[in-house]
């Protein structure tokens, strides 16, 4: 559908009402973004170890505990190469998960055309 259009084009004080509760899109925002970066990005990396897909988000150094930069999936992404078909060399790049949010508007309901022909039935169902 052509007509959806993607949250992040909404102006933040934009209101979305979901049955009895109503939100404004700054908070649908900033709330997925604290999911994504936060838990969420730890067991996405997890599960993907867990597959067999070692990527490491990289992390920081304080004292001699190491943390991981989970959040670095959905933020500026992870550094990685690609080597597409027929390029001579790899190019670097970053590697991010993007998740959109869509508004996908109700079709309102295309009424019955009326045919040509109704009018020549009403006079002859007149005539009988």
């Amino acid at each position: 559908m052509e007509d959806n259009f993607n949250i992040e084009n909404c102006n933040p004080d934009d209101a979305l009402s979901v049955k009895d509760k109503v939100f404004k899109i700054i908070q649908i925002q900033e709330g997925i973004k604290k999911v994504f970066c936060g838990d969420l990005s730890s067991v996405i990396y997890n599960s993907l170890n867990f597959c067999g897909i070692q990527i490491e988000p990289g992390g920081y150094l304080v004292g001699s505990k190491y943390y991981k930069q989970y959040q670095r999936w959905f933020t500026e992404g992870i550094d990685c190469e690609i080597l597409k078909l027929g390029a001579k060399a790899w190019l670097p790049g970053k590697l991010r998960i993007k998740i959109t949010l869509e508004f996908i508007p109700d079709q309102p309901e295309i009424a019955e055309l009326e045919s040509p022909l109704d009018d020549l039935r009403r006079l002859i169902q007149e005539e009988s």
